[in-house]
């Protein structure tokens, strides 16, 4: 999705400065496993871990805990043979948990979920998270408060890079997080105020959920698009 907006007010976000070594980040995707656009109607299908360096630690598809309504595949890449070597949840999970050590710094974007997915807990086995949303948020002046944006955004404006094929990839976006973290780390205070202002400023491409017009294979993904929700949960 595009710039989103937030609260009015409130200091930009100081970057952290933790040693590249310290610095992992996990990705997950999810299938369909209900219509709606809550968690509930959700599976992870995939994981990636990858290092401060860029490195893919560990990486597996994930038998989903229900039978799936739709592989989402525009948005994940996933279809029904990529989960044929797929492993249980609890398995990639017990992986995930061995990998990291208990001091590691999980950046991402909006990391919170996918920590919930895989089940792991601050400061039992990791010791805490980055929100790279809440690092690049910027504050648009037009408007009078902060403006959000995606992954993929931030990608190509700050990296210029694009996922490969359009559809999301665990590793690749694990790997675009930690080199994000990494820029906004090094960059000095007027650097990281002219690449927020820089993700206001260019237009961001379409979301695959909104070319689809926020619903695909009858499943609901407009949580944060109340006027185009079809499932009648709550929206954020």
């Amino acid at each position: 999705q595009g710039p989103c907006c937030g609260q009015a007010h409130g200091p930009a976000m100081e970057v952290p400065d933790f040693p590249v070594e310290r610095v992992f980040c996990i990705d997950v995707e999810c299938v369909a496993v209900g219509r709606t656009h809550e968690l509930s109607s959700r599976a992870p299908c995939s994981v990636a871990l990858v290092d401060g360096y860029g490195e893919v630690l560990y990486s597996t598809a994930i038998i989903p805990s229900a039978p799936v309504v739709s592989y989402l595949t525009p948005i994940t890449g996933v279809t029904a043979e990529d989960l044929e070597a797929a492993v249980p949840l609890e398995e990639a999970t017990a992986e995930l948990k061995r990998r990291l050590p208990k001091d590691a710094v999980l950046v991402g974007q909006k990391p919170d979920g996918d920590i919930v997915w895989m089940q792991l807990v601050p400061g039992v086995d990791f010791a805490v998270s980055l929100d790279l949303a809440e690092i690049f948020r910027g504050f648009n002046t037009r408007f009078g408060n902060f403006s959000y944006h995606s992954l993929q955004h931030e990608a190509q404006v700050l990296l210029g890079k694009s996922p490969p094929g359009g559809a999301h990839d665990p590793a690749w976006d694990a790997q675009v997080s930690v080199e994000l973290y990494a820029k906004a780390r090094t960059a000095s205070s007027g650097a990281l105020s002219q690449m927020r202002q820089e993700l206001i400023r260019v237009r961001p491409a379409p979301s695959i959920a909104k070319l689809h017009n926020y619903v695909l294979d009858g499943v609901c993904m407009a949580k944060f698009m109340p006027k185009l929700c079809t499932c009648g949960a709550p929206c954020a």
